[in-house]
């Protein structure tokens, strides 16, 4: 009887800890994520500062660079939609200009400088594009906890 009661218990341990990390990967993950294909070119360093945040900032918004470069490269308006800021409107005709001025220069090397932030859910990212010698500013926005892109029309700092 005793093994049996190990066995239990240890089983529920290990249902317990499935559950706990399938609610955390449900919960906490950005909403938006890389595709498998196209393949993209990206570095993404922070801009050299005697902040620490600048670094830990560069971490945060890796994904949501790479994945707007991604966007970018295979045309994808409807994607690049996705990965604007809740609080912007227009991102259509936004998306579409973006994929218009820098989609080309996507299918090449990408460097993304994140730069110092004025505050903490307002961060300027700089794109430099190899492929076009195109330099582009990005402004990325923070919003219930994930980085978003500030693309087409709209207030942010309204919700913050």
């Amino acid at each position: 009887m005793r093994k049996r009661g190990v066995l239990l218990c240890c089983g529920g341990l290990v249902l317990g800890v499935a559950v706990g990390a399938a609610v955390w990967w449900n919960w906490f993950r950005a909403p938006y994520a890389l595709a498998d294909s196209p393949r993209i070119d990206v570095a993404v360093r922070a801009a050299k500062s005697e902040y620490p945040d600048v670094r830990e900032t560069a971490e945060d918004v890796d994904t949501v660079v790479r994945a707007y470069v991604q966007r970018l490269k295979a045309g994808d308006v409807e994607g690049l939609m996705e990965l604007a800021g809740p609080a912007y409107d227009g991102t259509r005709g936004a998306a579409y200009e973006q994929v218009r001025e820098f989609g080309e220069g996507a299918r090449g090397h990408v460097d993304v400088t994140v730069l110092e932030g004025v505050v903490d859910y307002f961060n300027p990212v700089r794109l430099t594009y190899d492929r076009t010698d195109q330099r582009q500013e990005l402004l990325l926005v923070k919003d219930d906890g994930f980085w978003w892109v500030a693309l087409g029309d709209g207030d942010p700092a309204a919700g913050q």
